[in-house]
């Protein structure tokens, strides 16, 4: 048995003499393309990038150096926008937003029901997408049917991740400022008990110098005939007095420093390189593409079913 001939030539011819087929198909497929453009859901994409800053560049080491100056980068590093990454991600994001924005109402979902709330979860997902790039700053879009809720969608989810992350820093300064807090009101306390007992005991020993050699080598006490343990007791007390004082006012330095950081924290650790705006045009390709799209695969799959429908019949055709 001979196989069949069927080159280009053929393939052209049969498509030349069946062209008004593949036409009225391709017409039809275009018809059909745009009525489901027109009749189907449109879905609408915000968009919104930003960078992270350095959220070590506000420390009290780093604002404060004594010492030795290091550079300390603007930009937050690797590490820093994983975090960025994992919390962005996380189910803690998502249902603030849900919360601020009343999207469980907005879905028709029940909030309280553990399969409407497993539902939501599955939507906020599917939806919302981070992408970060080799340069460390990052994209956040969400796709929606309502454009306006789209847009207010991601600049939530980024208003609650700046919040929360830099609520972390805030809250473990906080923790420090609140126990030296704590410690500089027990060192007055004691800087009044100390008071007190050191006057008692010079009115008692009638003893008004200078007796503490830690302040500044100066020993200009009363050296009476038999006041050697007067002395000691004062210069004892006083010592431990003016350590006090010291140690009180290096907690309140200190204090102050941590305050100073506190209040940088006000800069923004996220800087927006575009905001999230209400989309204008629904997401994917728009009517005109949509109709030659499908004119051009009716077309294909028109000529090809001939093409095939054609090669068999003349294998039919052909003795055996």
């Amino acid at each position: 048995m001979s196989t069949p001939r069927f080159d280009l030539v053929d393939v052209t011819q049969t498509l030349r003499r069946r062209r008004n087929f593949i036409i009225i198909v391709a017409v039809a497929a275009a018809i059909i393309g745009a009525i489901f453009y027109l009749i189907g859901k449109k879905t609408y994409k915000a968009e919104a990038a930003f960078l992270m800053a350095n959220p070590m560049y506000t420390d009290r080491n780093n604002l404060f150096q004594d010492r030795q100056i290091q550079f300390v980068d603007y930009f937050a590093g690797d590490n820093d926008v994983d975090r960025i990454v994992s919390l962005a991600e996380s189910d803690t994001i998502k249902y603030i937003v849900a919360q601020k924005l009343n999207l469980g109402a907005a879905y028709g979902l029940d909030m309280s029901k553990p399969k409407d709330v497993e539902k939501f979860s599955n939507i906020f997902k599917g939806n919302f997408k981070l992408n970060r790039t080799e340069y460390n700053n990052c994209t956040i879009s969400y796709t929606d049917e309502d454009p306006q809720r789209a847009a207010a969608v991601v600049n939530a989810s980024i208003d609650a991740i700046q919040a929360m992350y830099k609520g972390y820093y805030i809250s473990q300064r906080m923790t420090i400022i609140d126990a030296m807090r704590n410690k500089i009101r027990e060192m007055d306390s004691s800087v009044i008990v100390m008071t007190d007992s050191l006057a008692n005991l010079r009115d008692r020993y009638k003893i008004y110098g200078l007796v503490n050699p830690g302040r500044e080598n100066i020993i200009a006490g009363d050296t009476k005939a038999g006041s050697g343990m007067a002395l000691e007791s004062v210069q004892n007390m006083e010592s431990l007095k003016d350590q006090l004082v010291t140690d009180r006012a290096h907690y309140t330095s200190l204090l102050n420093q941590y305050l100073t950081t506190t209040n940088a924290d006000d800069n923004p650790v996220l800087h927006m390189l575009s905001t999230a705006r209400v989309p204008a045009k629904p997401k994917g390709p728009g009517l005109l593409v949509t109709v030659i799209a499908a004119a051009l695969i009716g077309a294909f799959f028109s000529a090809l079913y001939i093409l095939l429908n054609t090669y068999y019949r003349i294998l039919i055709a052909v003795e055996r």
